[in-house]
């Protein structure tokens, strides 16, 4: 039995995906070679154009996951401000199974892809915070966009920091439900 040409495909990119990670992992983003990376998914650099522009955009598809599942930690913050915890789970099974990424995360967070995705998870949990002020206090002029750009860069480097210097992945887990409640009940205690 032959095998599909979309399948065929489908594993020289996941291919590309993991040799990518071992070697952004390995030797940061700056020192990773695209030729090593098709040595070790085994293809020739035309497969890795045909599915990536350039090394830039093979890093932010290698990140995406990553930013997928905190994403949707902070997509259910009203299940948070409600003490529901269990986006978490999610994050444990993710961190659990990808501890590299989180590492590349960690040590290349000065290249524009990753500063985009950071940037972009620090507007969500700004847009978050804001809202959860205008909610509880709707005339709070002290609660402005630029104290909540504040907080929310600090939570999400505070999250960024936390994964990537933990090992244990329960330990990881607890100590993000212990920052999300804490940066919920200060903000809280600032607009009551």
């Amino acid at each position: 039995m032959t095998k599909r040409k979309g399948a065929v495909s489908e594993e020289t990119k996941e291919a590309i995906l993991t040799a990518a990670a071992e070697e952004f992992y390995e030797c940061g983003y700056e020192k990773a070679s695209l030729r090593h990376i098709c040595s070790r998914a085994g293809v020739t650099t035309g497969a890795v154009y045909c599915f990536f522009d350039n090394k830039e955009d093979l890093l932010s598809n290698v990140m995406t996951p990553i930013f997928n599942v905190v994403r949707s930690i902070s997509i259910d913050y009203y299940k948070v401000l409600n003490d529901d915890y269990t986006a978490f789970d999610e994050f444990q099974k993710f961190f659990s199974a990808n501890r590299k990424l989180y590492n590349i995360l960690y040590y290349n967070m000065n290249t524009p892809v990753i500063e985009g995705y950071i940037k972009a998870i620090t507007e969500e949990f700004t847009h978050q915070i804001m809202d959860m002020a205008h909610k509880a206090l709707p005339a709070s002029k002290e609660f402005d966009d630029y104290i909540s750009r504040c907080l929310a860069h600090i939570m999400v480097y505070s999250i960024i920091k936390i994964i990537s210097e933990e090992s244990d992945d329960r330990i990881v887990t607890q100590r993000l439900i212990t920052t999300v409640r804490v940066y919920k009940n200060g903000i809280l205690s600032l607009i009551k």
